[in-house]
């Protein structure tokens, strides 16, 4: 799991095409700057709010959009 920086959100320094289109996603809806932004897998981004609350946001293939999930997501968080 790699937590981008405030410059790195701003220049859209990401790994994936994926986590490109999400990290754009969070930047229309969001106020990013108040979050923790972590990046999960190639499809995924993690965002925690000030209250320690966590969101995972995931690009879905199929319908070309980004999903919510809220806590309880079973995916495998990568080790960096």
């Amino acid at each position: 799991m790699k937590r981008l920086t405030r410059e790195n959100i701003l220049k859209n320094q990401v790994d994936t095409i994926e986590q490109f289109k999400v990290l754009a996603y969070l930047k229309n809806q969001l106020s990013i700057d108040e979050f923790a932004v972590y990046l999960i897998d190639k499809f995924t981004i993690k965002v925690i709010d000030k209250n320690k609350e966590q969101s995972y946001f995931k690009y879905n293939f199929t319908t070309k959009e980004v999903d919510l999930y809220e806590k309880n997501i079973k995916i495998k968080e990568r080790e960096r």
